[in-house]
């Protein structure tokens, strides 16, 4: 078997491994939501002004063609490796979290006119449910693509302007609030740092701290959010830190970024060895 056989050999168990585990997780545990009694929503008075916009649908459902297409842009065994176990940790520990802290989206999406839309929400509404809302899987996996496809040479700017859209489109489909995001910002950062993809160089060490500094500030964005719904908008200054966090997390990762471009030997030294 050659190598290129032999790569998408392992490209397609991996994708088939995460989409059963996927498959398992998740819908256990809508199933075990679905049997309790009460069900509680988490929403911010602030997020009825988010408007619903029924073309948001398409990045929203497009989020399951980015999850088969992120293990065949791996352009390595490693990449593919370190992939597999984000995808993963993220889908296990969001189905722990599924169970231990149910949830439910609280509102009621408004009737879709345009009857072209009308079939993917009527597709959404069978496979999917208004349960396993926090952290978001759909926000999770866009920074786990991201990070496979921000290496690729060809429709990165699409690619990153595709990711931001599912983002939005959570919202905007009226499929999650805003502690959703939140979180499943958190559980991606945290998997990036449990699980970087590379340890002992000093230009990954500087993406690692990036990811700190990243997961402090939502978990700071989480605290504002709370302690501005019960305490009145000017909890929002808490928001100011937050955006410095980031700042520094945008630092590390540039020096990250300018390292790996400027140094071709520490570039090549980072790079995965050839199987």
């Amino acid at each position: 078997m050659d190598n290129a056989r032999k790569k998408v050999k392992q490209q397609a168990f991996a994708l088939t491994l995460c989409t059963v585990i996927f498959l398992l997780v998740y819908n256990l545990a809508m199933l075990y939501a679905t049997s309790l009694y009460s069900v509680p929503s988490i929403t911010f008075d602030f997020e009825k002004s988010i408007p619903f916009i029924p073309l948001s649908i398409i990045p929203y459902m497009a989020s399951g063609f980015f999850f088969c297409m992120v293990f065949f842009s791996c352009q390595s065994a490693h990449q593919l490796k370190i992939l597999t176990y984000r995808m993963l940790f993220v889908i296990l520990v969001a189905g722990i979290c599924f169970v231990l802290f149910p949830l439910k989206f609280a509102y009621q999406k408004p009737d879709i006119s345009e009857s072209i839309l009308k079939w993917p929400f009527n597709l959404l509404k069978s496979v999917d449910s208004p349960f396993n809302q926090s952290p978001s899987l759909h926000v999770a996996f866009a920074y786990v693509f991201w990070s496979v496809f921000k290496d690729l040479s060809k429709w990165k700017t699409i690619l990153m302007i595709a990711m931001i859209l599912i983002g939005i489109s959570t919202l905007t489909t009226y499929q999650h609030h805003l502690l959703d995001i939140a979180t499943g910002s958190v559980l991606a950062h945290l998997s990036f740092i449990i699980i970087p993809y590379r340890k002992d160089e000093i230009a990954f060490r500087n993406l690692w701290l990036a990811n700190f500094y990243f997961l402090s500030g939502w978990i700071l964005i989480l605290a504002t959010l709370f302690i501005a719904n019960h305490f009145g908008n000017s909890g929002l200054v808490l928001l100011l830190p937050a955006f410095i966090i980031f700042g520094l997390g945008y630092c590390c990762q540039n020096n990250y970024r300018l390292i790996t471009r400027f140094l071709p030997e520490e570039r090549r030294l980072l790079e995965p060895k050839k199987n």
